[in-house]
């Protein structure tokens, strides 16, 4: 949180199993916000639609 009351929060994704970049997505920043939206579209590059069959997505942070 800032010295406003605010925060600048972002979602972090990853497909798992796996380490690589390729699993890696991050939203955009929001700042100034305590309640964001995010209306996005992120897409996985280099990923099959058998593996996403086969991970499982999880949000790894929320700042």
């Amino acid at each position: 949180m800032d010295f406003n009351g605010l925060a600048d929060p972002y979602v972090k994704l990853h497909l798992l199993p796996g380490a690589s970049k390729a699993n890696k997505l991050k939203t955009k920043t929001i700042r100034n916000s305590l309640n964001p939206v995010w209306n996005e579209t992120l897409i996985y590059v280099g990923i099959t639609e058998e593996d996403m069959h086969r991970k499982t997505l999880r949000c790894v942070h929320v700042c």
